[in-house]
């Protein structure tokens, strides 16, 4: 009995590559290929005779009776060649499925679904291959290579899945060819589908479907003009709809292609009902029997039919809003938001009605001014947007995260009956994953916690000074009655087991007031920060120890500087960054040593996971995802799974625009101080961080190149010098960086960043005058004195930067040996012994001088007494001669 292997209609290069394999698991079956298939499909087919051998529905012969049917790419029986439906139905045969978008069988009896979400079946199928040890042809993994990457979007489409990229990564390993994919991929459009997709596009309507905006577009052609699947998603993707359906009348049969990017448009529902597929995001249906209208009405109703009505303002606004009266001053307008624990307030008249928005930022700067008794609608935002309860989230979305603006008034009747902030829109947009998240993140907090007794484990890997400070402190907190920690990095390199010596305390009590005891008793030097409810004792050899009392940090809005509140020691740890720095060792006597971890932070160690502490941590403070990055690159850590999705999520949103340019200057500084930047910026542009900095930066195998190479030079100059040369290596990371970015955006971008004058001025010396010397060096043949010459003036930073950014590496040694070498290079011989010639004191010297260590560098003479005094009498007489 004999085996089919067939696909759906309209048949793409994702079926195409998903059949080859099917043909590899089942090599005895005939290949049955729907008569309808787009033009790369055909292309692939043509210029490849012997890729698989096939027949078309309309030339197949039944000659024997049909034991099973093998389906990939479709669950449903309606999308298969009609040939293939019959036998099925009259056979009764069994059915094996192989599919991407949904678990529901349509029209099959006897069948067997191998279900995965994948953005392409072409993935699954691969996989199963590998496990089966079944290797493909170079040509026949190509081609599965292409169906992946066609029905991925090269993997960018929202559907793809780390099963694709495996999938791909094992094509690749076996001999799948990237000029193979390169070539058959969708190019430029042709003439012929810029002529649809100007139809498409000039018969778009766009329509409010419970409350959502969904884009219809309808055309009418006699003759078949092949798949334009991704023409629709090209217009999707080029007018940013939310959701797109294409009506399409193609000889008199009607083709409905489904495109969405909103949960709420689940395109599949629409496609099923019609007797189609697909995918949330992708579906696509046949209509017979019904004109261009009837087809578009009906799909109209069953849009209305499934589409989840979209929520609006007063949905997710926080009610009752907390208002200011235009009359009361800023210094009491600053009192009443800390108060409330808001950052920003809608502004009052007398009537009730709203006249402005007042924030943070403008009490501050006017108190700064010395103008805290005037009234608040003195410096009020006059110019704001506001929107009344039934306004769509979309459009307060736009206002919020478009716009910046950080509080949108809802208003009904001209009073304020609500706000919107930032984290109410990223909380709606993605309850879902929140909700999730939080789940987990509660059960951890809730959980006891954990003990663990690391004395002998401090005294083991901390020096013998530092272990003795600690317990020395510790007795000091038992005669002030109060408990005393170390916590943070410190306590977590040291369970880690790397060096770390910065100290951090934390005492359940006022941190100023032990901190001048311990500084008193120690004979420290005390500077104390009442404010923040900080300290920092300097012993007499000059090491450093931070107090703080236990706090709590409140941020009044995503990207804003925490205030400062007491709080006991749990509370304090909750508002640290992840889990791994939430460890804190008691240090006073009786309990000297004992590890308490409140949130998993030892599982997390030892598991080798980063995570947050709550689901909305990266939203308090987007600089954190930074933090992340450079902790799990430094310690070779990955990100938790829902740290990961709210690290998405909050990049996603832009949300770095929210935080002050200093702080992520800040925090790029601090990933440049690291061993190895480069693979802390591959992962920032992994998760598409470096376009939220600027889109303007440049990241690619130049700029990657460049960066190790800094690495190497840095090493080397660390290594040469030790500590005799301060030099700012952050900053040659930080212009290397930059580079690439355009005059006008660097200037804004260096002004966001709130970058120090100085080192402004070194940045763009590195870029600007990096650039220029290394034309000199590189085109000109320099002796080692016009090198030496021509850098002597300048500073290190610049001829590491220059060493670094050339890819010549007899230059790159020159420049290092200036470095070494010749920059610190002191003459055997001085003026005084050119005085004891009898030559008169003067510019002659110096001229002297120079020519001698010129020809030292130059390898002329030695740098030894006698041969220098030779040298330097002969140019003495020169100089006589002349005279």
């Amino acid at each position: 009995m004999a085996k089919i292997i067939t696909t759906h209609k309209n048949m793409d290069l994702d079926a195409l590559g998903a059949v080859i394999a099917a043909k590899k698991l089942y090599p005895e079956a005939t290949v049955i290929l729907p008569g309808t298939k787009g033009k790369d499909v055909i292309k692939v087919l043509q210029e490849n005779p012997s890729l698989i051998e096939y027949v078309d529905e309309t030339g197949f012969e039944k000659s024997e009776k049909i034991e099973t049917v093998i389906v990939v790419d479709t669950p449903d029986i309606n999308r298969i060649p009609q040939v293939v439906k019959k036998i099925i139905e009259a056979e009764n045969c069994r059915v094996i499925i192989y599919d991407h978008h949904t678990k529901d069988v349509s029209g099959f009896e006897n069948s067997e679904l191998y279900f995965k979400e994948t953005g392409a079946v072409t993935s699954l199928l691969t996989m199963i291959l590998k496990s089966r040890k079944i290797i493909p042809s170079p040509l026949e993994a190509s081609i599965m290579a292409l169906g992946i990457y066609s029905d991925t979007g090269s993997f960018l489409f929202p559907g793809t899945t780390s099963l694709d990229l495996m999938a791909c990564s094992y094509l690749f390993s076996i001999g799948a060819n990237p000029e193979t994919i390169k070539y058959y991929l969708p190019k430029e459009l042709s003439p012929e589908e810029i002529d649809i997709l100007k139809i498409l596009k000039d018969n778009i309507e766009i329509k409010e479907i419970n409350g959502n905006t969904v884009a219809i577009t309808t055309a009418q052609f006699d003759r078949y003009v092949g798949d334009i699947a991704h023409l629709i998603s090209k217009l999707l993707d080029i007018n940013n709809y939310p959701a797109l359906i294409a009506i399409i009348s193609v000889e008199g049969t009607i083709f409905v292609i489904c495109r969405s990017k909103t949960p709420l448009v689940d395109v599949s529902k629409v496609a099923e009902k019609l007797g189609g597929g697909g995918h949330k995001e992708a579906a696509s249906a046949v209509i017979r029997d019904k004109t261009l209208y009837e087809a578009k009405e009906l799909v109209l109703k069953l849009l209305k039919e499934t589409v989840q009505p979209a929520k609006v303002a007063r949905d997710i606004m926080s009610t009752p809003a907390q208002v200011l009266k235009e009359t009361v001053s800023v210094k009491d307008a600053l009192s009443f938001l800390m108060k409330q624990g808001i950052n920003a307030a809608p502004v009052v008249d007398e009537d009730g009605n709203i006249v402005g928005l007042i924030n943070r930022n403008l009490t501050d700067k006017a108190i700064h001014m010395g103008i805290e008794s005037e009234p608040v609608f003195l410096i009020m935002e006059r110019d704001f947007e506001y929107v009344t309860p039934e306004t769509p989230v979309g459009v307060v979305e736009k206002i919020v995260i478009d716009n910046q603006q950080t509080l949108v008034p809802v208003i009904e009747n001209g009073k304020v009956v609500g706000v919107i902030t930032r984290t109410d829109i990223l909380t709606n947009l993605y309850r879902n994953i929140i909700d999730e998240s939080e789940k987990f993140y509660r059960k951890r907090t809730l959980s006891s916690p954990g003990y663990k007794n690391v004395k002998q484990i401090m005294k083991e890997r901390l020096p013998e000074k530092v272990f003795n400070l600690l317990k020395k402190i510790g007795e000091i907190a038992d005669r002030e009655k109060i408990n005393a920690y170390v916590i943070g990095g410190f306590v977590r390199d040291l369970i880690i087991g790397r060096r770390n010596l910065d100290v951090d305390i934390v005492v359940e009590g006022d941190a100023p007031s032990f901190a001048k005891k311990v500084a008193k008793e120690l004979n420290g030097k005390l500077h104390s920060f009442e404010k923040f409810k900080t300290a920092t004792v300097t012993l007499p050899d000059g090491f450093r120890i931070d107090f703080a009392s236990a706090r709590t940090e409140i941020y009044r809005a995503p990207g804003a500087l925490p205030e400062v509140d007491t709080a006991p020691l749990k509370k304090d740890l909750f508002r640290r960054d992840f889990t791994i720095n939430t460890l804190a060792i008691k240090i006073n006597g009786k309990e000297f040593g004992k590890l308490i971890d409140f949130f998993n932070g030892l599982k997390d160690i030892k598991e080798k996971k980063i995570r947050v502490l709550h689901a909305l941590s990266f939203v308090e403070d987007p600089t954190r995802i930074l933090r992340a990055l450079r902790f799990a690159v430094r310690y070779r850590f990955d990100l938790g799974k829902h740290t990961e999705k709210l690290l998405r999520i909050a990049v996603k949103k832009n949300l770095f625009r929210t935080v002050e340019g200093k702080r992520v200057y800040l925090e790029l500084k601090h990933i440049f101080e690291e061993e190895n930047p480069l693979r802390i910026v591959n992962r920032m542009k992994e998760y598409g961080i470096l376009k939220s900095i600027s889109s303007g930066i440049i990241w690619d195998k130049r700029k990657k190149d460049f960066f190790e190479r800094i690495r190497k030079v840095i090493n080397w100059h660390k290594l040469t010098f030790g500590n005799r040369k301060k030099v700012n290596y952050p900053i040659i990371y930080f212009a290397a960086f930059l580079e690439g970015i355009h005059g006008k955006e660097l200037e804004k971008l260096l002004k966001d960043f709130s970058i120090p004058e100085k080192e402004v001025d070194l940045i763009k010396n590195l870029i600007y005058r990096g650039k220029q010397l290394l034309k000199t060096l590189e085109k000109e043949k320099l002796k080692n004195s016009e090198i030496y010459n021509l850098l002597k003036s300048e500073p290190d930073e610049l001829t590491l930067y220059i060493a670094a950014k050339t890819d010549k590496e007899k230059l790159r040694l020159k420049l290092l040996d200036f470095l070494g070498e010749w920059k610190e290079m002191k003459l055997a011989i001085t003026g005084r012994d050119l005085k004891e010639t009898g030559l008169k004191p003067g510019p002659v010297f110096k001229k002297i001088l120079k020519t001698l260590k010129d020809k030292v560098i130059d390898g002329e003479i030695d740098n030894v007494y006698d041969e220098l005094k030779t040298e330097a009498q002969k140019q003495i007489e020169t100089i006589h001669s002349k005279n």
